[in-house]
């Protein structure tokens, strides 16, 4: 049965349940361990210490909340407001804790979420000189649990993260609430670290280090740099109520991927911001070097100098009018194979963005997305996933890539490859994009006959050796956007209606009887040349190649047809296209004619079939 305190206490503004506890046990003169039995927060046996779980923190469940407020008669928007539930909506990793909590799981070690209070402000811990702040201290602030919040804005100083006296963190049990809480007489301002020659399983004040926390070595304080503190203004805004939730979220996400990208590719984005130092940067990020180093590599620091320059080199790539250029020096898929960094960190950077893609901006997901094949597969060894910007609009990619736009986007790789590789490879890959998988079940998407496992790489490989390895993808990124912008076409549909199709024998003939001009017998034969219109007319509906149009039936099963076909649907072709040979200057523009109109009814179809289905 849960009783009353005999005295309680207001909440602070933006005060933390840990912080609270502490301050309302020293007015009482008890134990943390006792305000956590008398409130409800503690699972404990009789007669053994009190477990509080950090999990409290996030949000009380219901039962907790109602005796939590009987003994200290605040109301539920009170303290609901100790906890970080409020910020949830904003900031991703609370959301995401939160899911793991209500699921009955233990919540994991969230990358940008500390597990407990591992900052401060000295002077915010000192009070602001009213008696009850000057007795009990100031506030532990609930947003001190988020990485981003580096520094103080009331009082324009970095947050320390070590204790002034014996320069330890804060607290080595992050699970729990509060640190050592069965000690009594001590102010929530003090250290509450054993010392060095002490056991972990300290008992006493006196095994304490005890050291004030608000009381500072004498001196001013580090400014902050005018950088920092207009970046750690915009984090509070994204955090306040006059910043979309949705706006939010996307914002800290992105922040959180591109950060991890940073900290594995250090020194490539060191911030250049005048009067930031980024010494100390270096030193917590080379320690990150260590093979032995345990933590994950996207884990913020909890140094609040160090993590400070993280996010602003970070926000200042964000920032930038041309992301994926911007993201493009940190490309994982480069600085695994030029730069010495090792593989599984990247791959570790990997996971959280599969993870948390969809939390992302879509301008960054659709930056991010060609940095690195892996982070499009279903899972380790799976399947790629599909990439944005064609609307999974695979069926409507040309098999061979039209001419004007190869030669707008493709002219600076002509040097190296020829115009109808490029046409090919460009169309494969976007195949590739929409559908997800692999150039190889691209090229068999496209009818191209191929293994496709020559397609793109060498392409890719050139770019990467020219300086400029992100120049691919830009140029596909241009052709997706004309392809989303021209009428849609149902390429697909229209190789599958016409897999098995030859010109009939009688609309040739009327194609014959309009020609002024009869064939010589320097020409090839006449079913000869209509089984090779054939192939031209089905590049030209389909938008394909000749060399991967399907060979007729009838071709197949006679033996002369089938000798010389191969050769003279390229031959009929280049009469065509070249428009120099007399005949086949007249028969173009009856076969293009025939052309438009087997387009329109095979177009029809496909409307008449998808209205069936």
């Amino acid at each position: 049965m849960i009783t009353p305190l005999p005295r309680s206490l207001d909440p602070l503004p933006g005060e933390l349940l840990a912080g609270y506890v502490m301050r309302l046990a020293h007015r009482l003169d008890v134990a943390p361990d006792t305000v956590l039995r008398r409130t409800g927060l503690a699972e404990y046996q009789p007669n053994t210490q009190a477990i509080t779980r950090t999990a409290l923190s996030l949000e009380l469940p219901a039962q907790r909340m109602n005796d939590f407020q009987a003994a200290t008669r605040l109301t539920a928007a009170e303290a609901t407001a100790l906890t970080l539930l409020p910020l949830a909506p904003r900031y991703p990793p609370i959301a995401h804790s939160l899911d793991v909590v209500r699921a009955g799981k233990r919540i994991p070690a969230l990358d940008w979420l500390f597990p407990a209070a591992v900052r401060y402000c000295p002077d915010c811990l000192a009070g602001d000189g009213t008696p009850l702040q000057t007795d009990h201290g100031g506030p532990w602030k609930t947003d001190w649990r988020l990485p981003v919040i580096f520094a103080c804005e009331h009082h324009q100083r970095f947050l320390e993260h070590l204790c002034p006296e014996c320069q330890r963190p804060l607290t080595d049990r992050p699970g729990q609430l509060i640190a050592r809480p069965t000690i009594a007489g001590l102010h929530p301002a003090q250290c509450r670290a054993p010392l060095a020659h002490e056991s972990r399983r300290t008992q006493r004040t006196g095994q304490l280090c005890g050291a004030r926390l608000n009381r500072q070595p004498p001196g001013p304080a580090e400014p902050l740099p005018e950088a920092l503190s207009a970046l750690q203004k915009k984090i509070a805004a994204m955090l306040g109520p006059d910043t979309p939730a949705a706006t939010a979220s996307e914002y800290f996400t992105d922040l959180q991927m591109v950060s991890g990208l940073v900290m594995i590719t250090w020194p490539k984005a060191r911030p250049t911001a005048q009067n930031v130092d980024s010494h100390r940067t270096d030193r917590v990020l080379a320690a990150r070097q260590d093979s032995s180093h345990s933590l994950h590599v996207s884990t913020p620091p909890q140094d609040a100098r160090a993590c400070a320059i993280i996010l602003l080199a970070a926000d200042a790539i964000l920032s930038a009018t041309d992301l994926r250029s911007a993201l493009a020096p940190l490309a994982p898929v480069e600085n695994r194979t030029r730069s010495g960094i090792a593989p599984k960190r990247h791959r570790s950077w990997d996971t959280g963005f599969r993870r948390y893609r969809d939390d992302c901006s879509e301008r960054f997901q659709n930056a991010a997305e060609y940095l690195v094949s892996t982070h499009r597969r279903s899972g380790r060894g799976g399947s790629r996933l599909p990439q944005r910007g064609l609307d999974d609009g695979s069926q409507h990619v040309p098999a061979f890539l039209p001419l004007e736009w190869a030669e707008r986007h493709l002219g600076d790789f002509t040097v190296a490859f020829s115009m109808p590789v490029l046409r090919r490879t460009t169309s494969a890959f976007l195949v590739r994009r929409a559908l997800g998988k692999t150039i190889v079940d691209a090229a068999e998407f496209l009818g191209l006959g191929i293994d496709g496992k020559g397609l793109g790489g060498p392409i890719a490989r050139w770019a990467r050796r020219q300086g400029t390895p992100e120049a691919y993808e830009q140029a596909l990124d241009a052709i997706a956007a004309d392809l989303a912008s021209s009428p849609l076409i149902d390429n697909r549909h229209r190789r599958t209606l016409l897999a098995d199709w030859a010109l009939p024998s009688d609309a040739w003939h009327q194609i014959a009887d309009q020609l002024k001009r009869r064939p010589s017998p320097r020409y090839i034969s006449d079913d000869r040349a209509r089984l090779a219109a054939t192939a031209y007319i089905w590049t030209e509906v389909t938008h394909g190649e000749t060399q991967f149009a399907p060979q007729p039936a009838e071709a197949q099963y006679d033996p002369e047809l089938d000798a010389t076909w191969s050769q003279d649907r390229f031959t009929v072709g280049h009469w065509i296209r070249q428009n120099k040979v007399p005949l086949y200057q007249q028969r173009k523009p009856l076969l293009d004619a025939y052309a438009a109109q087997l387009t329109r009814a095979v177009d029809a179809a496909c409307s008449s079939s998808q209205l069936a289905s």
